[in-house]
């Protein structure tokens, strides 16, 4: 083999490897995200326990957020939660009917509040639940609409600063009240070829009332050492709803099989959720590079093994002429 082919074989090896390098690296995009301001409802959540039959009495307040002058009038509607994400959504006056509606035993005073620019104003919530009120969860929310415009806008648990604005309470009844809960979903990408992995999870009430999980995913590796804790989001989840979470494992450099194990803790009666979940994380295109470097480096060494040496045989027959032809030259010039 000559040089020239050699070299070609180098050059040709060099441009492999990075044509492999340059398939391993990747670009993201991020996306921002804007907020808007009008009123604020405090707190965003009111949680209150009263017998039926029972009187309870809670201040809240209202905030303008804003530069303008505001008439807020203030009302009490019953809501539902239609999506996995906890939004309420005020519903009709024909659908007040429910089990869990509280809006017909909640006052509030004043029911119509001025505020000046960064103005905050305390309103008083009188809660009378009839006599027979059912054990559980009962709901209702505080609208706070500017300017007598009584269309609702609020976005996840009412907390956001929106134009309209509404304090979520949460009545409970004590009693004989049922708490039971199940995971419905704890899945994940089966392969990746990096990190970060996303771990979703549903979950599921079945309870009479409102629960709030408490808990934490555990990922291992295939030594069964841990390789985090992710903690669940602190979440509400209204009763027959589910609600979902999303957990990401924030680590690139992952290599095997995992296993991601849920458990979590709800209600007040020592409830229990549990799920688990393998997953691969395998750079097979990292696998590859550093293959083709080592058959790349095997391959030179082959080449310079197999460059062809210099003959000895040859070299020694040129040097038995050389001194042949002195001998001749010797006795010719003794003749």
């Amino acid at each position: 083999m000559t040089t020239a082919q050699t070299q070609k074989i180098i050059k040709t090896s060099l441009l492999l490897l990075i044509l492999s390098t340059s398939c391993v690296f990747l670009t993201k995009k991020v996306i921002a995200q804007t907020t808007s301001s009008g009123l604020s409802a405090i707190p965003p959540r009111l949680e209150v326990t009263v017998k039926s039959d029972g009187v309870s009495s809670q201040v809240i307040k209202v905030r303008n957020e804003s530069k303008e002058n505001k008439t807020i009038e203030v009302s009490i509607k019953d809501f539902i939660v239609q999506d996995n994400k906890g939004t309420p959504n005020i519903v009709d006056e024909t659908e007040k009917n429910n089990r869990w509606s509280a809006s017909a035993w909640i006052q509030v005073s004043p029911s119509t509040v001025k505020l000046k620019p960064g103005e905050t104003k305390s309103l008083t919530l009188t809660i009378m639940p009839p006599k027979d009120a059912l054990p559980g969860g009962h709901y209702a929310m505080v609208v706070h609409s500017p300017d007598k415009d009584v269309t609702f806008s609020t976005e996840g648990t009412g907390s956001s600063v929106q134009t309209n604005v509404g304090t979520l309470v949460y009545i409970t009844i004590p009693g004989d009240i049922t708490q039971n809960a199940k995971v419905t979903n704890f899945s994940t990408t089966s392969f990746s070829e990096f990190g970060p992995v996303d771990l979703k999870t549903s979950i599921k009430n079945l309870s009479d009332i409102h629960i709030n999980p408490k808990g934490q995913i555990t990922v291992t590796n295939m030594f069964g050492l841990e390789t985090a804790k992710l903690e669940l989001e602190d979440l509400n989840i209204f009763p027959n709803l589910s609600r979902s979470y999303e957990n990401t494992l924030q680590k690139k450099w992952l290599f095997g099989r995992y296993k991601a194990e849920l458990s979590a803790a709800y209600g007040t009666a020592g409830g229990v959720l549990t799920a688990a979940v393998f997953f691969w994380v395998i750079p097979w295109r990292l696998l590859i590079l550093i293959g083709t470097a080592i058959a790349i480096i095997v391959v030179i060494i082959l080449v310079i093994k197999n460059q062809p040496k210099k003959d000895n045989n040859d070299q020694g027959k040129v040097d038995e002429l050389e001194k042949e032809l002195e001998d001749l030259k010797k006795k010719y010039k003794d003749q």
